[in-house]
């Protein structure tokens, strides 16, 4: 009898000694499954809060979605990779004094990641400013049925202290009437500032700020005298043009054609391979009074199943030297998207 008793006590031992520890693991799990779902919205919330919309507005019952980004950049392997790469080539080339100020966006135009570097860097962008100028005159043609066809006079060269120092000749000729889908080519493909101006004083300057803004850019109380765009807010007219968010479908893809076409072959599409087409815009700004010199080239590099944006502005004296560090960069960036393309 006392044998089996003191088995009987020992068996009930073991028991409670299973039941106890059944019973912390489920405490353990319900107070992390409680702890999760309390604390979730304040979560959500803080994910939420790194995406910026920006959104039409101006209808009564919809408000269309024009872009959607994150502010965070990505901090994927290859990603983190090329960042360095690209890092260590520009802490050499300034160091040699090729170049003072160099700021770089990436964006992979399938799901959207993206790096930069001194990404929230003002430039003055020059010419790069004819691009937010073409979106407006289409938006207009949008609503205006040959608005495109409509004849302006050229009056002849405009009385300007500006020289263009990479550029072209301009084709027009004095007298002669254009239409305004002449005067666009003109602007894009062949940088023409002339074309630039008869286009603006067609749209104020006002109407221009104002699809900028729409855009998600905003411009109100920037001195327009000094730098003041940076390389990732630039980025967004051909994210947007590429979504074809806010011009129709037709005007996005007339814009990213023309752009395709522009003769400036010395920064982006440089060191690529001949076949790879790019929409891109150039701006270049030179100082009477100092060697300080700006160039910058941004645009949409179509390599064959993964797209991306890709942009560049920098700073220094000489443009040989600037345009030679952009073909640096985006050589560096093509190299490392093929590389690992299946990624």
């Amino acid at each position: 009898m006392k044998n089996i008793a003191n088995q009987d006590i020992n068996t009930k031992s073991g028991f409670f000694s299973l039941s106890g520890f059944i019973t912390l693991i489920i405490g353990l799990l319900a107070g992390f499954v409680i702890t999760y779902f309390a604390t979730y919205p304040a979560k959500s919330k803080h994910k939420q809060e790194l995406i910026k919309e920006t959104r039409a507005g101006g209808y009564k019952f919809i408000n269309p979605l024009i872009e959607c980004d994150n502010y965070n950049p990505s901090e994927t392997y290859n990603l983190a990779k090329l960042k360095k790469e690209l890092s260590e080539y520009i802490t050499e080339v300034k160091a040699d004094g090729k170049v003072t100020h160099v700021s770089v966006y990436y964006r992979d135009l399938n799901n959207g990641p993206w790096i930069g570097i001194n990404e929230h860097a003002n430039y003055t962008p020059a010419s790069l400013l004819k691009v937010p100028l073409l979106i407006t005159i289409l938006k207009k043609a949008q609503k205006e049925t040959g608005f495109l066809k409509t004849n302006v006079t050229y009056a002849g060269p405009l009385d300007t202290n500006f020289r263009q120092n990479i550029g072209y000749e301009s084709t027009l000729v004095k007298g002669h009437s254009y239409t305004i889908d002449q005067l666009l080519e003109l602007m894009i493909v062949e940088s023409d500032n002339d074309a630039k101006e008869m286009l603006g004083a067609l749209i104020s300057f006002d109407t221009v700020q104002k699809v900028i803004g729409e855009m998600g850019i905003d411009l109100s109380g920037k001195n327009f005298a000094e730098d003041f765009l940076s390389v990732k807010e630039y980025s967004s007219f051909f994210r947007i043009l590429y979504n074809a968010s806010y011009l129709d479908r037709d005007m996005s893809e007339k814009a990213l054609y023309l752009l395709s076409r522009v003769r400036f072959n010395d920064g982006l599409p440089a060191r690529l391979p001949k076949g790879i087409t790019i929409s891109h815009k150039f701006g270049e700004r030179g100082y009477v009074d100092s060697p300080m010199k700006q160039l910058h080239d941004c645009g949409i590099v179509y390599l064959p199943g993964k797209p991306y944006l890709l942009c560049v502005m920098t700073k220094g004296e000489g443009f040989d030297r600037l345009v030679n560090v952009i073909a640096d960069i985006s050589e560096i960036v093509f190299s490392s998207i093929t590389q690992n393309k299946s990624d």
